[in-house]
């Protein structure tokens, strides 16, 4: 029988605390990869309807942590929905739409010195709404003209046009506990006990009690036209470095490091070529037989 080991169990915790590395080095506050669940043992275990603030991401294609679109008047002259549908019921919920917020709703911010009319392509709700796991969801983005942004190592276009993508939640926190986290900032010892405190505490302010949209089907492709980004040659290669040793460490988990332990095949399916045999050498038996007593 194989058994998953503790390492595996382990291992979605370093991809994460690796993926909440690369962010907080580009300073700005955002917690999901682009297409990545967060592991099974962070989330919240409720099942039916809660009521959740929503943090979302667009699904562009090239950006693998962040981008930013330089006009924020003009990307605001479009509009973006997003729907969720549970049991048949819709709830249609407008974040943007002729040049503003809808109520309750905002641009994740940026630490780094903006430029003037930057805005961030991730969204946050600062009221909430009912989520639950098995929500289908929508989004949908018009755009009205050509938006020019640029990511940490790229910089591009979103042509004008309407973009949808079906998803699912990258997941749910209730309630977030740091304990790992904090065990590894106090190993690497960089941060005084108040420096860590106070990040445990940010985290958990910016993680409990949202819902987080980053698992798109459909990514909405830009046009790339540099390969420079907003972050300093040096910084660039050190978070490329990184980024690709998040690519290496979901590489060599299993395909299910989650789920129940991988079990062998049962006699049935290992010798399901010698059960698959059966019926037709029986029937060629039967004929046989038919055959010799008809003639008797």
């Amino acid at each position: 029988m194989k058994l998953i080991t503790d390492s595996f169990v382990k291992a979605p915790y370093k991809m994460y605390l690796l993926a909440l590395a690369v962010m907080f080095a580009l300073e700005i506050p955002v917690l999901a990869l682009k297409m990545t669940k967060m592991p099974e043992t962070m989330q919240t275990k409720v099942r039916e309807p809660r009521e959740r603030a929503i943090s979302l991401k667009l699904p562009l294609q090239q950006p693998r942590f962040h981008w930013t679109f330089m006009s924020r008047e003009d990307f605001l002259s479009g509009k973006l929905v997003l729907r969720i549908l549970r049991k048949g019921k819709l709830n249609e919920i407008i974040i943007f739409e002729g040049g503003q917020f809808s109520d309750g709703w905002e641009a994740m911010p940026l630490t780094r010195k903006p430029n003037r009319g930057e805005i961030y392509f991730g969204f946050i709700s600062t009221c909430k709404y009912l989520t639950a796991p098995g929500d289908k969801l929508e989004l949908e983005l018009i755009v009205t003209k050509d938006l020019l942004g640029i990511g940490a190592f790229q910089t591009g276009i979103l042509p004008a046009g309407k973009y949808k993508s079906k998803g699912t939640y990258s997941g749910f926190i209730d309630e977030y506990d740091t304990t790992l986290l904090a065990n590894e900032l106090a190993k690497e010892g960089k941060k005084s006990p108040n420096e860590q405190e106070t990040l445990l505490n940010k985290i958990r302010e910016m993680c409990e009690h949202k819902a987080f949209l980053e698992s798109w089907k459909d990514q909405w492709p830009l046009i790339i036209t540099s390969e420079k980004g907003w972050l300093p040659r040096e910084k660039a290669a050190e978070l490329r470095k990184m980024r690709e040793k998040l690519n290496t460490a979901k590489l060599k988990l299993p395909t299910d490091f989650t789920g129940p332990p991988v079990r062998d095949k049962n006699f049935f399916q290992k010798y399901l070529w010698f059960w698959m045999t059966i019926p037709p050498i029986a029937l060629f038996i039967i004929i046989i037989l038919r055959r010799a007593f008809a003639k008797r």
